[in-house]
């Protein structure tokens, strides 16, 4: 079932029609979601879904347990601003780090109100509520705009809280951000896993002949074993980046107010340049590879849960 839904998505994306057609039928089935089930039972439902076992929110172990557990028990209320693609920058901006901030075009909250004829040939727009919501255009030439402006106001229709109930993502005001083309190929994404302010481990996002691959190293530039389950490791070792220690540091200073926080750079022409803040990876739900070499246990040892903050009542019933 899940190979017949991954090759509709993908015979879906390969037209911005088929894309515009994807979104429509998400909002629909966000209103179901939310009707069949509480934010427990989705977590429940879903972890067994991707892990062929129960989750365990009484003691949890594993890294992917605890951050399901994070999203039911805890709270803290910058996490919202800092999953916000255009808020965090303030945020950032605020605390000394506007230098590492990417330029900025605009900020709209419906696309039909962007000038599409004043922006440069190459562009990125993503929705500020969302995850993988963006288009990346090289050459506007090429674009239908009128079915990417429909596309764009979709995404303003949807709530990623539904799907992961990522509860940081509820009441994120929906927007669209453009900013400039970052033109560097093979365009590598450097995402920090940080550990109660402590950055141990990075996931490489890259590109090598074509492919796209995503690769685990140590903080001490060591590849590792394991990757997601939906990607796929490259068989080669990435050159360590040349600010690799500046963007170790930034990682540490941001993520410090935060149990777990995946902090994410590009360094580009000897430039660091901040991607975002992620506080669930995949929603939490995306199983390690290899499985019987148990990294989501090992990650699950890096992370200290802190004290409960939010639904008790649920967080004593459990505990009972």
């Amino acid at each position: 079932m899940n190979s017949i839904k991954k090759i509709i998505k993908q015979k879906a994306f390969e037209t911005s029609f088929g894309i515009f057609l994807f979104y429509r039928v998400r909002v629909i089935r966000e209103k179901l979601a939310l009707i069949l089930f509480s934010d427990l039972r989705y977590i429940e439902y879903n972890y067994k879904k991707r892990f062929s076992r129960d989750i365990n929110l009484k003691n949890p172990k594993a890294y992917t347990e605890k951050l399901q557990w994070l999203k039911l028990f805890y709270r803290n209320n910058d996490m919202p601003i800092c999953c916000d693609k255009y808020a965090v920058r303030d945020y950032l901006a605020q605390r000394g780090y506007e230098h590492i901030l990417h330029d900025l075009i605009g900020i709209y909250k419906n696309a039909k109100k962007i000038d599409f004829e004043s922006l440069p040939n190459s562009f990125v727009a993503k929705a500020t509520h969302g995850s993988s919501w963006n288009l990346i255009c090289i050459d506007k030439t090429s674009l239908n705009w009128k079915i990417w402006v429909k596309i764009m106001n979709s995404w303003m229709k949807l709530n990623l809280y539904v799907f992961g109930r990522e509860w940081n993502y509820k009441n994120v005001p929906p927007q669209i951000i453009v900013e400039k083309f970052i033109n560097q190929s093979p365009l590598i994404d450097y995402k920090f896993m940080c550990f109660n302010g402590e950055p141990k481990y990075l996931q490489i996002n890259n590109e090598y002949k074509g492919k796209h691959y995503v690769d685990f190293y140590n903080i001490n530039w060591e590849k590792e074993d394991f990757t997601y389950k939906i990607y796929t490791k490259s068989d080669r070792t990435i050159e360590k980046p040349l600010q690799f220690d500046e963007m170790f540091r930034l990682a540490q200073e941001i993520s410090k107010p935060f149990p777990f926080a995946r902090i994410d750079f590009y360094n580009v022409d000897n430039k660091i340049i901040f991607g975002e803040i992620t506080f669930f990876p995949g929603g939490g739900l995306l199983p390690l590879i290899p499985i019987e070499n148990k990294y989501d246990e090992l990650l699950g040892t890096l992370l200290d849960l802190p004290e409960p903050n939010h639904n008790l009542e649920l967080y004593n019933k459990i505990n009972n």
